[in-house]
């Protein structure tokens, strides 16, 4: 017999299994918040006693057992030091696992998505990606730290409360229970709604939406500046603003009925109760006994709307925590690329077979790519701007996973290397190099942590940096970006360059690494490449084609197909693209701004 496949857990249920550890620090400290409940309402009973003692010898005052009176208070005071001591210790336990576990998800999280497929990225914007990381888990640790155990002691109060009131008087108990099942009912019905499920995923995907309107505007608020668009650019963010407040608004219409009338019937325990009263005390034999009960109803019927309040306002906000968890292993289900074997390549040549791939359905990016390069060799990969070259590249570092062919290094099919040793044999230098708000130390140091200072001064100097690091204001142990600590892009392109130095891995990629160099340090870094480039296999994505005119091999790249493939002077015989390209570069490279010759008069 087939074992059923066991449903996956959702909401608070789930949020649980991902605190992992801290589950049980999180169950002590609700275990702790229900001890602080009992102990809070321990007055309101020792105030019962004693006025039934009081009332008890209200003809004769020389009767009161004033022992039993120090008694109740001595209660009283150890409920008040109890419930002091138990509601510190939970909040401390709740709010301490809270942050660890905002810690732990977010790191998860970040491992997660430096495990996953580029595409997920393409496909999803920064706003969505922090509302996740940000605003999502946040949500969690205010439900953590605060109201989980607010939930734990609002569900505990009105328990022990009842349990007691039920024990005195059944009758009067019932009574004041009465609006609270309305209520209770009200508030079921609200929240099962049609569509409200679909309300709340509503308002997630705008305030996302929303979100990545406003991270892209931000982002690019040099260019709306520029072309003073400062009006008609933001009528996207006016729109996606204007979708959300859309929601919210139909989701306040849709509970507005149904929660008002929650409201209503919610704190009129004394409506039902003055006449229940009135009715039993008229039909009683002892008023010495009913009138302190009747008091003690008085005195903890209403009170009961509190905790019962905060249990229904948790139970509302347990709703956006699903929506938040859902969200989150929505990111943590994304499939990993994942290796199939564990085998290590002796030798770094890499050769394409047959390889294809493309992001949608509609068009090929790399078409029935084929080529071999060989260890130690430098490789030039050029082709008009969308040709796939830096597809081509990233596909060596399985950022995607190809649909068909394979590509191998040492003759092992990349898919079967370990994928964190295919990370450490590769170096990859972007076209946008990303640098940290951290020192210029650790930022060079990214490409190996165990590395020596002298080794990081070793690698800025072959990146032709270490001069313009030097001048910084506190050298090497500078914070990019702070106190108007700038670099230019140079200066960053060459920084992440050094990286690449010390990571010293056999396999290297640069994807318009001298973009943004002048002419002197463009032919330094040459310089440098071209020592570092010993016995490794060097994959260079240049517009510029005098800078891969001396490679072993040049990739033309067009639409996705290897148009050619050759040393400079073949492909000048053998590749009309490429061709055109030289001569491109060419007019380029002669080209000049003139000023029109006026005309003698």
């Amino acid at each position: 017999m087939s074992r059923k496949k066991l449903k996956k857990k959702e909401g608070i249920a789930r949020l649980f299994e991902l605190a992992g550890a801290k589950k049980r620090k999180l169950s002590l400290a609700c275990a702790l918040a229900v001890l602080s409940s009992g102990a809070r309402i321990t007055a309101f009973f020792t105030i019962y006693g004693v006025v039934k003692e009081l009332l008890r010898s209200y003809g004769n005052p020389s009767q009161i057992n004033f022992n039993r009176i120090i008694a109740y208070a001595l209660i009283t005071l150890a409920g008040v030091i109890l419930y002091g001591v138990t509601s510190y210790l939970s909040s401390a336990i709740a709010h301490t696992s809270a942050y660890d576990l905002l810690y732990e998800i977010r790191m998860t999280m970040m491992n997660k998505m430096s495990r996953i497929s580029s595409g997920y990225f393409t496909g999803t914007t920064q706003g969505a990606i922090k509302k996740i990381m940000s605003d999502d888990v946040e949500e969690i640790e205010g439900f953590v730290a605060h109201n989980l155990c607010d939930l734990s002691a609002a569900v505990a109060t009105p328990l022990f409360t009842l349990v007691y009131l039920f024990a005195l008087d059944w009758r009067l108990a019932l009574v004041t229970l009465l609006p609270i099942l309305i209520s209770v009912i009200l508030l079921g019905s609200c929240l099962k709604q049609k569509g409200k499920a679909e309300l709340q995923k509503e308002m997630h995907d705008s305030m996302e939406k929303m979100t990545g309107t406003i991270v892209e505007y931000i982002h690019g608020m040099p260019v709306v500046k520029v072309f003073n668009r400062s009006l008609s650019a933001f009528k996207r963010y006016e729109d996606d603003l204007n979708s959300f407040v859309d929601v919210v608004d139909r989701t306040a219409k849709a509970n507005a009925i149904p929660m008002a009338s929650y409201y209503a019937f919610f704190g009129t325990q004394l409506l039902f109760l003055l006449p229940a009263s009135i009715l039993l005390m008229s039909k009683t034999t002892n008023y010495v006994y009913f009138l302190p009960v009747v008091l003690l109803f008085f005195l903890v019927g209403p009170g009961l709307k509190e905790p019962m309040e905060s249990m229904m306002n948790m139970m509302i906000m347990s709703n956006r925590i699903v929506e938040s968890v859902k969200r989150i292993d929505e990111v943590l289900d994304q499939p990993e690329i994942k290796s199939d074997g564990n085998q290590i390549p002796s030798s770094y040549d890499v050769a394409f077979e047959h390889v294809e791939f493309s992001y949608t359905e509609s068009a090929q990016t790399i078409d029935d790519i084929s080529f071999y390069a060989e260890q130690g060799s430098i490789n030039g990969i050029v082709g008009p701007s969308g040709g796939g070259k830096s597809t081509l590249a990233q596909l060596l570092l399985r950022f995607y996973d190809i649909q068909k062919g394979c590509i191998k290094i040492g003759g092992i099919e990349i898919r079967q290397i370990p994928i964190d040793h295919l990370m450490n044999i590769i170096s990859y230098v972007f076209q946008d190099s990303v640098i940290f708000h951290d020192t210029v130390e650790n930022n060079i140091r990214m490409g190996n942590t165990e590395a020596s200072f002298e080794s990081i001064q070793e690698a800025a100097k072959n990146a032709r940096i270490d001069d313009v690091i030097r001048r910084l204001p506190k050298g090497y142990q500078t914070v990019v970006g702070e106190k108007n600590t700038y670099l230019s892009g140079g200066e960053k392109q060459r920084l992440a360059i050094a990286r690449v130095f010390l990571k010293d891995s056999p396999i290297v990629i640069l994807d318009e690494a001298t973009a943004y160099a002048d002419a002197e340090n463009e032919a330094k870094i040459q310089e440098a490449f071209a020592k570092l480039s010993k016995n490794k296999t060097v994959f260079i994505i240049a517009h510029r084609l005098r800078t891969i005119e001396n490679a072993e091999h040049i990739l033309v790249l067009e639409q996705g197909k290897l148009n050619g493939f050759g040393t400079h002077k073949q492909l000048l015989n053998s590749c009309v693209l490429y061709q055109n390209m030289v001569a491109a570069n060419e007019r380029r490279d002669a080209w000049t701004i003139r000023r029109k010759e006026q005309e003698a008069i």
